[in-house]
């Protein structure tokens, strides 16, 4: 049963994420990530995606702002995102060794400017996103809701068919981010 929110979300129209800086995203909302082909992921990625018999690979909530969340966070990477840390782990960039070690947060690696850039640039030519602003008492309800039926690839968080590969691959980069560079040590 698909419902009104999910239809406008996930079946109607999308706005390319290189255009998205041209709309008043200033609102609380509920949000959805696409990819313009399966085959921009690599394996096995792009064969999960093409199994789930939809492009959306994430779903988010936005309780103060869309325009920080989605835009800001998950596609530009200004800002601690688990979604931009998980596409740049599929994408095969890794942080710098040690980048976490002294911080309060050992989940929240970063990649360096240039491989951010890089991630960016691939954003900007495959990903569309859609989105629908609403009221924040609704956010959470609808987004569990909507990613537990459709599991988007990208959530792990309500997704009953969460990829083992994508957390092992957040693992491996947060090992690297917290880990002791030896080749300083004498």
């Amino acid at each position: 049963m698909h419902s009104e929110i999910e239809d406008e979300l996930i079946n109607f129209k999308r706005v390319l994420a290189s255009d998205v800086l041209f709309y008043d995203l200033n609102k609380p909302g509920i949000y959805a990530i696409f990819v313009d082909n399966e085959n921009s992921l690599p394996e096995p990625f792009n064969s999960y995606l093409s199994k789930r018999k939809h492009k959306c690979i994430y779903v988010g909530k936005a309780s103060k702002s869309l325009f920080l969340r989605l835009v800001e966070e998950d596609l530009y990477g200004k800002s601690h995102s688990t979604f931009f840390r998980s596409l740049g782990a599929v994408l095969g960039y890794r942080p710098p060794k040690g980048s976490l070690i002294g911080k309060k947060n050992q989940n929240n690696y970063k990649f360096n400017r240039k491989d951010t850039k890089e991630v960016v640039k691939w954003i900007e030519m495959h990903l569309g996103v859609s989105w629908i602003g609403m009221s924040t008492d609704k956010l959470k309800l609808e987004e569990s809701r909507i990613i537990k039926k459709i599991r988007p690839l990208f959530n792990i968080k309500h997704n009953p068919d969460k990829l083992e590969e994508l957390e092992k691959l957040r693992k491996e980069c947060r090992d690297i981010a917290t880990s002791i560079d030896q080749s300083n040590v004498y």
